[in-house]
């Protein structure tokens, strides 16, 4: 039987060395590194090709109370070896979901891309961010790129907008309550709730996300002052339920500013009719926003994205 001794011998060349014993700590130790990052490399390689297997379970499932006893999570005094490092990596992933599996479905979870997957180690690599061109000067052009190329593919309409990259849907609704309410109120970042005079009232369906009522938590609205508006039988708002709504709290004295339709509800996937909606917000002077976390993908497929998204160009 052939044996092969590549990784024991990669395995013995590191087993007693530390984190001090690699790049920057030892300004000779580029060999040492470069061997420590092959053997974390050939653990991730082994995981893909489990991940891919279609014969491989998706999941090897242990209850909390026996994974625990399967991990050693506890945080050592002193540094531990390279070699555990790489052990722990291992062991990492044998107890992982393999989200790229063939036989796993998620909605949030959709393979995995190799060129995408080195792209993530490119940018670990270069371990910078992106608040100005000086500290990330590449990384800034190519997000105008993508960003400007992104809105082109949209509509023609959307050219010479604006974008950005937000880490999810969640706060991106947050984003835009903000937007509403700095646009209503401009001098609410300097004066504070102070400069409104009376209550601001938000309406989105009872179909939408729960971070939409979250924002009116969050940023001291209320979620007594998030109004939901009733769906129809498909889930979709329905825009007099939202206009009887609105002049009921305006009736009150409230300041109605900022209406969250969906495109793709979290359960149903229905999508808000936006024409209508829009006629609505345009009438009382209200921020319309758009939720399309779920099916906002249908703006870049020409045959789908109408008649589910017509009235977005608003």
């Amino acid at each position: 039987m052939a044996v092969n001794t590549s990784n024991y011998k990669l395995s013995a060349s590191i087993a007693n060395l530390k984190y001090t014993d690699l790049l920057p700590h030892n300004p000779d130790a580029y060999e040492t590194s470069k061997l420590f990052l092959q053997r974390v490399i050939d653990v991730l390689m082994d995981f893909i090709r489990a991940t891919n297997d279609r014969n491989e379970k998706i999941l090897d499932f242990h209850h909390p109370e026996e994974m625990q006893k399967l991990l050693d999570l506890k945080i050592p005094i002193e540094g531990v070896s390279l070699q555990q490092l790489v052990h722990d990596c291992s062991v990492t992933l044998k107890y992982q979901v393999k989200t790229g599996h063939p036989h796993f479905f998620n909605q949030l979870s959709c393979g995995l891309d190799l060129v995408s997957m080195a792209g993530e180690w490119l940018t670990a690599t270069a371990n910078t961010n992106m608040f100005t061109y000086e500290i990330a000067p590449v990384f800034i052009l190519m997000e105008n790129v993508v960003m400007t190329h992104m809105r082109e593919i949209i509509g023609e309409c959307w050219r010479n907008g604006d974008s950005i990259l937000a880490p999810g849907g969640s706060i991106s609704n947050l984003y835009a309550f903000l937007a509403a309410r700095h646009r209503m109120y401009p001098n609410y970042k300097e004066k504070g709730i102070a400069s409104i005079k009376g209550q601001l009232v938000m309406f989105t369906s009872d179909q939408s996300h729960y971070s939409i009522k979250s924002c009116a938590s969050v940023c001291g609205l209320g979620t007594d002052n998030c109004i939901m508006v009733p769906s129809d039988i498909h889930g979709r708002l329905i825009p007099a339920e939202l206009e009887r709504l609105v002049l009921e709290r305006k009736a009150l004295g409230h300041i109605p500013f900022f209406v969250s339709a969906t495109s793709g509800t979290t359960v149903l996937g229905a999508f808000d009719p936006i024409p209508e909606i829009a006629d609505i917000c345009e009438k009382y002077n209200m921020w319309l926003h758009v939720d399309a976390a779920w099916g906002g993908g249908l703006l870049l497929s020409k045959k789908y994205r109408h008649p589910r998204l017509t009235g977005v160009e608003r």
